[in-house]
């Protein structure tokens, strides 16, 4: 069964817990700070600071303030930093108000999309402006210190000279902050009020300095009272996931529900910048605004992938998650025949040409292929500015490390002048890699510590972007750079530490604690006193717990208390779990178990059983599913259209024939309907990239079927997905067996087990080595229109909290 990562994100908690748990939710995640946030009828239209990156202004467009895509960039001439926009729509155009080089400054279009006009000089101070239509009519832009200032018609310049308003709110003095810096006042019409939304506290430093402040008024020109309620967001402690909260807009939605956007550091991860978060609203009876503690979890689609930042260059322009550090030319980058040129300039990285992209990820790797056959010197780096940068360059003799700026080592190339690169950033400590043909990689640096490269350090604002640089006079070549997010998994990924059997793993989302859990048949391979086949009987179905889906800890087993006689009582094997959650507030398992232990194949009858839960822990046996006895291996899908597909594998009179049920509630079933007869296991059947899947296990690697409507079924050419020998990791060379897919982002993870003992002459013994069993996973890919799993590829698993 696939699980979607919004699977169990819906369960029925107290409302104050769910919130904790939902809320702040980040939407766009990475260095997106400042949001500026507009509702157009159904559309939602954000953008950011740009700061000195070119081209500046991305716009990101959203219908359900969850799923955001990346729309267009607005301007490519950067004269300054420019940031804290407000992005605003009055009368048919579009405009952006933003500060930089000591002024304020305004850039339109009559579509969102463009052209967007050339900066226009507003020439007024101080900086963060939020544009309002007063009560009279006319328009103002508000800015930092309580400043407002009236603008033309046109709003492309202002009149008259700036007055102050407003005073701030007065947060108590033992509060720990950067400044009073009372600044980014956004300004919203409602009930005949104008609520003034702000900034105070500093946007860096200590984790509890930044804050959104409220203060409403009749006019816009005052006077303004403060909210009771504030701060309506504010970081109270180091201890929270969330610091320095603050920056905040205010949008509703077309169903009258309000929202409040803001921007801050996750816990630990300076390096990542200020990322947008979302928290729900609420308006009290005497007319101000706080959070909604009560409002559901807005619900992330898991297989929608916002912006795509690995490139391939084949399109012949500049992709959107690219900007440059500053200005640049015709000519200083060119795309022709899938490949990116990149015209060096400067003596060092710092100063170099780079061409980068925001990380939204904690983890991650980059690669490309470089060609320095023009010469020149080309590679890959992790930028923050000039002075403030790691990453590792070549050209073509010389191999150069660099971290804070500073070459940590030079090493002589062996590799010459075509070769790949490659950063793996976990956690900000990297390992860098070189390649000579994308396959085999050296290790040249570890541990390499980036985490000290960001504002607090260095100011600026900025985050540590990836990307490529060229330095010197010549022109450099890239193919195909790829970014790829993730937690590098371990080989094995797992392995029980009581029986050291672990099998037919299935992968969850528990929404109690908060981590995944991984649910599997725990064979008895340490017992090899067992005949026969006795050790595979008397199963437990243990449990391992993940935060990340690639580390994982063993927690102990599942609980079946009281197994009725007919599931062989204290004596019951348990096998190849399924499990769902249900609309009915309630985890649902569909077990296979044998009713007894036996030391050969077929001797104790076998069916699949259906329990509940409501922590994941404890299962209650509902009952038997009236099937033909040695029914097993049920694999648990929601359809479309809300109904509940149960596929499972009838082996009966020697035969191998797959069906499926049908339920509205996980309680009543249909009749059993044929879907093919092939031999195979364990069926894992998932909808991914516009198909249905079923992955079955064959015993030799995996037979793979797709299907346009998940009724008639196309087996896959080439032979096994992972056969024996395909594999070379530790534990992984065996015949790959009985797995579960995980969908993430878009991105599909196969959970499968091996048997690493049973390779070669091996296989036909009966020890330990046979015996025992490792859980690995793989990260599955599309090639060609079919599933292609690379088991020898290091796996980058990137499995999102649901909620």
């Amino acid at each position: 069964m696939v699980k979607y990562l919004i699977a169990t994100a819906c369960l029925v908690m107290a409302a104050y817990h769910a919130f904790a748990q939902a809320y702040p939710k980040a939407i766009i995640k990475g260095d997106y700070a400042d949001p500026s946030i507009l509702r157009d009828g159904n559309d939602f239209y954000m953008t950011h600071s740009a700061f000195v990156y070119s081209p500046g202004f991305l716009i990101w467009h959203s219908t359900d303030l969850v799923n955001w895509k990346p729309l267009t960039r607005t301007m490519t001439k950067v004269k300054g930093s420019a940031y804290a926009p407000d992005l605003v729509k009055h009368c048919d155009k579009y405009y952006i108000y933003y500060p930089a080089s000591g002024t304020n400054w305004v850039i339109w279009a009559d579509n969102i999309m463009g052209p967007w006009s050339n900066p226009i000089d507003l020439k007024v101070k101080n900086i963060d402006p939020g544009h309002v239509v007063g009560e009279d009519g006319m328009r103002y832009l508000f800015l930092s210190k309580g400043i407002m200032v009236e603008l033309t018609d046109d709003g492309l310049a202002t009149v008259g000279e700036p007055i102050n308003v407003y005073g701030g709110w007065k947060y108590p003095k033992e509060w720990i902050t950067e400044c009073f810096c009372l600044e980014s006042p956004k300004l919203t019409f409602k009930d005949g009020y104008y609520y003034m939304t702000s900034a105070q506290g500093g946007t860096a430093g200590p984790a509890t300095s930044h804050m959104v402040v409220s203060a409403r008024s009749k006019s816009v020109k005052g006077p303004w009272e403060n909210s009771p309620y504030n701060p309506i967001v504010h970081t109270y402690s180091a201890d929270e996931n969330w610091w320095s909260k603050g920056h905040g807009t205010l949008v509703d939605d077309p169903n009258g529900n309000w929202w409040i956007v803001y921007h801050a550091y996750e816990k630990g991860a300076y390096t990542l910048g200020r990322q947008t978060l979302i928290d729900p609203i609420e308006w009290t009876e005497d007319g101000w605004y706080r959070l909604d503690k009560n409002r559901q979890p807005l619900k992330a689609d898991a297989g929608f992938s916002g912006m795509e930042l690995s490139d391939d260059f084949s399109t012949g322009k500049l992709g959107l998650q690219w900007t440059t550090w500053g200005s640049y030319g015709k000519g200083d980058i060119e795309l022709e025949n899938n490949s990116l040129y990149l015209k060096g300039k400067g003596d060092s990285p710092g100063y170099g040409r780079q061409l980068l992209l925001t990380v939204p990820d904690r983890n991650y790797q980059i690669k490309t292929e470089v060609n320095l056959e023009n010469g020149g010197t080309g590679g890959l780096i992790l930028f923050y500015r000039e002075t403030a940068f790691a990453g590792v360059t070549t050209d073509g003799e010389t191999i150069t490390i660099y971290n804070e700026a500073k070459e940590v080592s030079k090493l002589t190339s062996k590799y010459g002048k075509h070769v790949f690169l490659k950063i793996i950033n976990q956690k900000d400590i990297c390992t860098i890699q070189i390649s000579n043909d994308g396959l085999q990689w050296d290790t040249i640096k570890d541990y390499l510590d980036v985490s000290g490269l960001h504002h607090n350090n260095y100011r600026g604002f900025y985050a540590l972007r990836a990307g490529l640089v060229a330095t010197g006079s010549a022109t450099v070549q890239f193919n195909d750079f790829k970014y790829t997010a993730g937690v590098l998994a371990p080989k094995p990924a797992f392995r029980d530490p009581v029986f050291d059997g672990a099998a037919d793993p299935i992968v969850i989302w528990n929404a109690i604690e908060k981590k995944w859990w991984m649910f599997y048949t725990n064979r008895r391979a340490t017992e090899t006193q067992l005949p026969g086949v006795s050790w595979v009987f008397k199963t437990p179905i243990g449990i391992a717990e993940s935060e990340d889906g690639a580390n994982w800890k063993y927690v102990g087993n599942a609980n079946f208390p009281n197994l009725p006689a007919e599931a062989g009582g204290d004596s019951a094997t348990l096998w190849a779990p399924d499990i769902v959650y249900g609309d009915d507030g309630q985890w649902h398992m569909f077990l296979s178990i044998q009713a007894g232990i036996a030391e050969r194949w077929g001797k104790v009858p076998g069916y699949i059983a259906h329990l509940t839960s409501l922590n994941l822990r404890d299962w209650k046996y509902m009952y038997r599913f009236n099937l033909p006895i040695g029914s097993y291996d049920a694999d648990v899908i929601k359809m479309p259209n809300g109904v509940w597909r149960m596929y499972y594998k009838d082996p009966n009179n020697h035969a191998s024939i797959f069906y499926y049920l049908e339920s509205q509630n996980l309680k009543e079933w249909s009749e059993p309907k044929l879907v093919m007869s092939i031999k195979g296991e364990g069926p894992a059947v998932f909808k991914w990239k516009n198909y249905y899947w079923m992955i079955l296990c064959d015993g030799k690697g995996f037979t793979t079927l797709r299907s346009v409507n998940a009724e008639k079924w196309d087996k896959q050419p080439g032979g096994p997905l992972m056969p024996e020998g395909s594999g070379i990791g530790k534990d992984d060379v065996a015949t790959a067996r009985h797995g579960d897919v995980v969908i993430s982002n878009g991105r599909a993870y196969f959970y499968y087990f091996t048997h690493p003992g049973q390779v070669g002459e091996d296989t036909k013994k009966d020890g330990f080595e046979q015996r025992r069993s490792s859980i690995q996973v793989v990260e599955l890919k599309l090639k060609d229109g079919w599933i292609i799993a690379n088991r020898n590829i290091p796996t980058l698993v990137q499995l999102d909290n649901p909620e």
